[in-house]
């Protein structure tokens, strides 16, 4: 039997994994009985995990045993411009990984946020086993078009300590796309509009002959749903008694309410016109003794939530039209406009799109999961080469080499297909230099200090002569996922150095293996305890089956025919199997029967 393959969307507020079984892109449940996993991360005062659920449950009690959001930082370098903005995001504090890398302080802990990832993933990964009864380990994990190369290379690195191997990273707009091209039969332009938890972007696609191609691509790395939150938040926090507003403003157990209480407003807004908002027990929490409290108690309208957001709404067009002009499009040319994240479930997202592009959006995929679905779909079509479906991607910002000047010479512009391979020959800085530093940079402006530097090239040995002896030629190979590899070469000598361009700020080898080993334990010992859940959960089933198997057994001696034998026959070999895989421990057949039994119990899929 084939290995399963899985489609993860690792999104900044939820994140969810599904696979393709029977030939249909399916969602796989989380072990806690939901559909999404709240992308949160806890450690109780007893050391022990907390993922999803469960960490939000923790969350309620223990506001600051928890970390969320922290997908923005991945990849970044820990910078004070980034700690500074941060404070403006969320409660709990950045520090400084010994690489650079950026780190969240949690019950005593320092935790690398591409490990907090990886405990997301690793959490996706266990539900997937769960379901499926079988090891998973090869998976499409889903990221942001316009995420750059170290972004990437932390994704990858997450998903490494989480013990996945990535097949393929995808743009999220493109998975969308694939998963709606696929299940409608559309063919011709579509937008996808992106507007997650902490990202937005904007892909447009020719559809055509099984043929997803990405005509262009943009997005705006610090604008989603967290934002909108943080203007209730902030709004929220300007009317708290003016003697406690500092105290509750530095207060993380108060900010939480106060995010939470946000949250659920914006949400009640999407269906009503008003929303009561009453947060109480708000003051200063860490000192000793019972805290001063204060509250909040108000009335959050539609309509103001509308102002209050409006500076978000701008940019989100701005995005908009970026894109169009990029792909010389008119909105008129737009066949269809998907909605993906669940932001886009707001009114005023939706009356934005419509009068922008003159349409109805589409909105027959669930915006949470259409992602997730087409991160399966393209899982499934790496792993069966079935030819079903054919992704041609962009460059989702543009790559170049520094020069003299504090200028960047772009070698691969945005919205370049991908693959791609360009040269171009350079020559030193000055003549007799023995050594050149050849910089990258990623970003669309002329000058460097205006771009993100990715990393550097060192030639060196160089023989020394006049500057236009010495011909360096500088190869760049942007893969099919957007991870760029580098080569230079002296041409006088053959000296080459190539290097494939990680993030610099990734985690010292001898830690990443620790954490991976950690990661290991953890899901060794809730894999025996899953095993043991899908046991008793089949036993329960079996049970229910039974009963209903004497009902259909009724119905049959009562009106006799060829379908209720039928029925009969499929009861009693369903129960036979389940009996079978509890007495030889088979937990695959037991995930795979108590699938089934809940279809037939439910009528629904599992």
């Amino acid at each position: 039997m084939q290995e399963p393959v899985i489609g993860i969307d690792l999104g900044t507020t939820n994140s969810a994994v599904a696979t393709v079984e029977g030939g249909r892109a399916c969602l796989i449940p989380s072990r806690a009985g939901g559909r999404l996993t709240p992308s949160i991360v806890g450690l109780t005062r007893e050391g022990a995990r907390a993922v999803g659920l469960a960490a939000q449950r923790l969350a309620e009690v223990q506001p600051e045993a928890v970390v969320w959001a922290t997908k923005r930082f991945m990849g970044r370098r820990c910078t004070p411009e980034l700690v500074q903005m941060s404070r403006l995001m969320v409660p709990f504090p950045l520090i400084a990984g010994p690489t650079g890398d950026v780190r969240v302080r949690l019950a005593g802990r320092a935790l690398p946020v591409t490990q907090v990832a990886a405990m997301v993933l690793g959490e996706l990964k266990l539900d997937a086993e769960a379901c499926l009864g079988r090891p998973v380990r090869r998976c499409v994990i889903t990221v942001p078009a316009h995420y750059d190369d170290n972004q990437r290379s932390a994704t990858r690195e997450a998903a490494a300590i989480a013990g996945l191997e990535v097949m393929r990273l995808v743009n999220e707009p493109t998975a969308a796309a694939l998963a709606y091209g696929l299940a409608s039969g559309f063919e011709g332009n579509a937008l996808v509009f992106d507007l997650g938890g902490g990202t937005f972007d904007v892909s447009i696609l020719e559809v055509k002959d099984g043929v997803f191609e990405v005509k262009a691509t943009g997005g705006d790395a610090a604008l989603g749903g967290e934002d909108f939150d943080q203007r209730i938040v902030q709004w929220l926090l300007a009317q708290v008694e003016e003697g406690f507003r500092e105290t509750v403003g530095k207060d993380a157990v108060s900010m939480r309410r106060l995010k939470v209480a946000a949250e659920a407003a914006k949400r009640e807004l999407t269906e009503y016109e008003e929303t009561l908002i009453s947060v109480g027990d708000l003051g200063d929490h860490t000192g000793p003794g019972t805290p001063r409290v204060t509250g909040v108690e108000t009335v959050l309208t539609r309509r103001f939530f509308e102002t209050l957001s409006e500076p978000l709404s701008r940019r989100c067009l701005a995005v908009c039209e970026s894109v169009m002009r990029e792909a010389k499009m008119s909105p008129q040319s737009v066949d269809a406009v998907l909605l993906v994240g669940g932001m886009t479930r707001v009114p005023l997202v939706r009356r934005l799109v419509q009068d922008f592009f003159g349409r109805l959006p589409t909105t027959e995929l669930n915006p949470d999961e259409a992602v997730a679905l087409g991160a399966a779909v393209q899982a499934h079509e790496l792993a069966t080469q079935s030819g079903a479906a054919l992704l041609l991607d962009v460059a989702g910002q543009s790559l170049g080499v520094g020069v003299l000047g504090g200028r960047v010479k772009r070698l691969i512009a945005k919205n370049t297909n991908v693959p791609v391979v360009t040269r171009q020959i350079f020559l030193p800085g000055r003549s007799g230099q023995a050594e050149a530093r050849i910089p990258i940079y990623q970003g669309e402006s002329e000058f460097q200090d205006e771009n993100h530097k990715l990393g550097e090239v060192v030639l060196r040995n160089l023989q020394v002569g006049y500057r236009s002896d010495i011909q360096l030629e500088v190869t760049f190979t942007l893969s099919s996922e957007g991870m760029l590899s580098v080569r230079a070469v002296d041409l006088k000598t053959g000296t080459v150095e190539q290097v494939r361009l990680e993030a610099r700020n990734s985690l010292p080898a001898p830690e990443a293996q620790k954490l991976s080993q950690e990661q290991a334990r953890y899901a060794s010992v809730q894999s025996q305890q899953d095993g043991r859940r899908a046991e008793e959960v089949l036993r329960r089933l079996l049970e229910r089956g039974e009963k209903l198997s004497r009902m259909l057994q009724r119905t049959a001696q009562e009106s006799p025919g060829v379908e209720a034998r039928f029925a009969v026959g499929t009861m009693r070999s369903l129960l036979d199997h389940g009996r079978v895989a509890l007495q030889e421990g088979n937990i695959e057949q037991c995930a795979r029967v108590a699938r089934q039994l809940t279809t037939v119990l439910t009528g629904r899929p599992a």
